[in-house]
């Protein structure tokens, strides 16, 4: 639940530039590839059924092992190796970061050491406040789920930054989507995303780019959304 990537963590600290983390994620995005990918590079999948399989994962819960299995018609020993390769391949920024000669191994692992204290003392800070929340465990299993379903959209991790009940404050560069969720309980599930994110979950959602701004991106956005909200009213009812 932390709210800061190590890499901007690093840019705000000034302990790299932009140009130093543009070039390690381009670095990342280079060397690092998801399990369904590596079954296309390996000849196990072909095109359309990768295309399938990542509609598939955006759309449920399912693991993407079992569905590689189940849709992509692979053996449980094919995915295990698909895992290794991709533990053993797996740049992470501050690697990324030593490989582009920005810094050592002894500076990551030291703003490593001050990141995770700093992220832990929020993420600590966070938890303490959603608890004093009305329906906290409502309130959580619905970030959770959002954090969760963001993330397998958009293909990366997402950060949360703040959790409120206060439903009337937008904050500035944020766009607002929402959904009602009816049952036992009267809920409305309201997130609100920088644009950039908006547009990374539209195109995670419909498979292409869409021009920032357009009706369409934000039909794409709201199906998330709306995905989001009927999870939460399943999660709802198993919490009673």
């Amino acid at each position: 639940m932390a709210t800061m990537f190590f890499g901007q963590y690093l840019l705000a600290k000034a302990a790299i530039n932009r140009e130093a983390l543009l070039d390690a994620l381009d670095r990342q995005r280079r060397s690092n590839f998801s399990l369904p990918e590596l079954a296309l590079q390996q000849g196990l999948i072909d095109r359309r059924q990768l295309n399938s399989i990542m509609v598939q994962y955006r759309m449920s819960d399912a693991p993407i092992e079992v569905i590689l299995e189940e849709s992509g018609g692979l053996s449980a020993e094919q995915v295990q190796r698909l895992q290794n390769k991709q533990r053993s391949s797996w740049l992470r920024i501050g690697a990324a970061l030593v490989e582009g000669g920005h810094l050592s191994e002894e500076e990551i692992a030291s703003n490593l050491a001050d990141y995770q204290a700093l992220e832990s003392a929020v993420d600590q800070e966070i938890r303490e406040a959603m608890r004093h929340i009305p329906d906290s465990e409502a309130v959580s299993a619905c970030v959770e789920l959002t954090v969760f379903h963001l993330a397998r959209v958009t293909g990366r991790s997402v950060k949360l930054r703040s959790v409120s009940v206060e439903a009337d404050v937008l904050a500035q560069d944020r766009q607002r989507f929402s959904q009602r969720i009816v049952g036992d309980g009267d809920y409305t599930i309201v997130v609100d995303l920088p644009p950039p994110l908006v547009s990374e979950v539209a195109s995670g959602m419909l498979g292409f780019d869409v021009e920032p701004g357009a009706e369409t991106e934000a039909d794409a956005v709201c199906e998330v959304i709306n995905l989001i909200g009927g999870n939460a009213c399943t999660r709802i009812e198993q919490i009673g």
